[in-house]
């Protein structure tokens, strides 16, 4: 309860989760939606938390990215909030710098189609509070997820399912590649395994070739 208004918070896990695969989290935020949708519950905001501590937006941080867009779909981005937190471990300075990079080079679109940018200060229950009562003004609306599951696709038709598929036959494609580079350095390594030894069985019959020559010598 918030003011006078009952609120419903969900923490979803995140892709690239180390216990969980991503078509399981897929899973288990579609069914909730799907549950949300014919309960006639919709969404009023999502927040995507990200640390301002970290100084690079690497594979996973960029994977939950993708994947909210898909999920989300382009109307209810105006919904979205992008969240930094853990602002007590930066300066000033240094955090809007990352920020603002954040901002420009990877939320633009996202930021383009509305969605806003906001602080989470400290680890007050105060500051998620008023970020919270911020999207209560929101007008509540489907997600692209929702709306393709209503619509009777399945979830690998989903734009999200997809998104999945096509990380996942990446990853396969990746694994092939380096076990046939793998396989490829092995018969190298054999290769070059018989050329050594056969170049021993050289020298060493050399060797007897000569010494045979050395008895007939001193005879």
């Amino acid at each position: 309860m918030i003011g006078n208004e009952d609120v419903m918070l969900v923490d979803t896990p995140g892709f690239s989760d180390t216990n969980i695969s991503d078509t399981e989290i897929l899973k288990r935020i579609a069914n909730w939606m799907r549950d949300m949708y014919d309960d006639g519950v919709l969404l009023s905001g999502i927040v995507y938390l990200h640390r301002i501590i970290d100084t690079r937006m690497e594979g996973p941080s960029l994977k939950n990215l993708r994947m909210m867009k898909k999920l989300c779909g382009t109307n209810s981005l105006r919904n979205v909030v992008l969240a930094t937190t853990m602002w007590e471990r930066v300066t000033e300075e240094e955090g809007s710098r990352r920020e603002a990079e954040l901002a420009q080079l990877f939320w633009k679109d996202m930021i383009d189609c509305g969605s806003t940018i906001a602080r989470i200060a400290t680890q007050s229950v105060d500051d998620a509070t008023a970020l919270v009562r911020s999207m209560l003004k929101n007008k509540p609306t489907s997600t692209q997820l929702q709306d393709e599951l209503q619509n009777g696709k399945s979830l690998i038709q989903t734009a999200a399912g997809m998104e999945i598929r096509e990380e996942i036959a990446n990853l396969e494609r990746r694994l092939k590649a380096e076990h046939d580079e793998a396989l490829t350095e092995l018969r190298q390594a054999q290769q070059s395994r018989e050329d050594l030894l056969l170049f021993y069985d050289f020298i060493s019959n050399r060797d007897m070739e000569a010494n045979q020559l050395t008895k007939l010598a001193f005879r």
